[in-house]
């Protein structure tokens, strides 16, 4: 990673992190996405990892504070709810299903700059035999 990325990554979970405040869950695609749009460079795997490492680490911070917060109460419960054996798998599940939903959309971001660049309009050759 370049000093560029760095940058990009730092922009993606600051503009999540404060877009999740006012907008549903699923406005993180919307940072990633715009990522893999402009600054994207057709290598799809580092595409996709800089939007999974961004929304899983904005995500995992997200639960690990809310698991302090309230003191493990609330992931206890939701472990108990679906019969994970410790809290603490939740965390990690929370983060890796942020982290699919940001990758994906940064490597949505960059398929649709793929498919858009270098759109040349289909020549005609007029064959003069036809006429």
């Amino acid at each position: 990673m370049n000093k560029n990325d760095f940058i990009y990554s730092f922009t993606i979970i600051i503009t999540s992190s404060l877009l999740q405040v006012l907008f549903p869950w699923w406005i993180i695609f919307l940072p990633c996405f715009v990522y893999g749009i402009f600054a994207g460079k057709n290598n799809f795997l580092k595409s996709f990892l800089i939007g999974f490492i961004c929304i899983a680490f904005l995500w995992g911070s997200y639960a690990a504070i809310i698991q302090l917060y309230t003191h493990s109460e609330l992931s206890s419960r939701i472990a108990t709810m679906f019969t994970v054996p410790t809290n603490d798998f939740i965390g990690m599940i929370t983060a890796i299903v942020g982290g699919v939903v940001g990758g994906l959309s940064s490597l949505c971001g960059d398929l649709v700059k793929w498919a858009s660049v270098d759109l040349k309009p289909v020549k005609r050759h007029s064959d003069d035999d036809d006429d």
